[in-house]
């Protein structure tokens, strides 16, 4: 009887396998083959699940932001600011395949942040991540636990920018975690300082 397959199980495998060759060898050097090889597939049985280096390099992409997306909102909404500044805290605190993702990203798809329809895709990322926060910060207006005079929309975008940065600084610059969540900590206890509402 013939061994059943899960395809999209494969195709996690597969992608896992790219992001360590891309890794190590760079996207632009890599080959199928060694994506083929580092996954124990033969090149025909790749091809069956990604036509191409671009396929894989376009799903990997896509599963990078799904990863986020789930991770980012999928947090019980804050009764507190200190619940706040701890959801952000976690936010930042990518994983390691995440931030190896990072270079391997700019090394892809740097050229095309030129183009409007990409730099449009990934700006509706953080677009939907600044309403999420700015969601939360309403709600902790509600509650007084945020500055009532604090622009809610804006806010939440620059968040979203903040932990963009927080992310991209661990990733292209390999900053090792001791270092990172001391940036964290500051970062975050800067802002939450500055949202704390004032005393009458």
């Amino acid at each position: 009887m013939p061994k059943v397959v899960d395809r999209e199980e494969m195709q996690h495998g597969i992608l896992d396998a790219a992001l360590q060759v891309y890794v190590k060898k760079g996207y632009h050097a890599a080959t199928i083959a060694d994506v083929a090889e580092a996954a124990g597939l033969g090149k025909g049985t790749l091809y069956l699940y990604f036509k191409n280096k671009e396929a894989i390099a376009m799903s990997m992409v896509e599963r990078h932001f799904k990863g986020l997306e789930d991770r980012f909102f999928g947090q019980e909404m804050p009764d507190t600011l200190q619940d706040f500044a701890h959801g952000l805290s976690q936010t930042m605190n990518i994983p390691d395949d995440h931030a190896k993702f990072v270079r391997v990203f700019f090394e892809v798809f740097g050229p095309s942040f030129a183009s409007d329809a990409f730099s449009s895709k990934v700006a509706g990322f953080f677009d939907r991540l600044g309403a999420h926060y700015a969601g939360q910060i309403k709600h902790l207006q509600e509650f007084e636990q945020i500055r009532a005079d604090a622009d809610a929309k804006t806010l939440g975008r620059a968040i979203a920018a903040l932990i963009d940065g927080m992310i991209l600084h661990k990733g292209l610059f390999s900053i090792p975690s001791k270092r990172h969540n001391a940036m964290r900590t500051e970062a975050i206890d800067m802002f939450v300082r500055g949202l704390v509402p004032v005393a009458n």
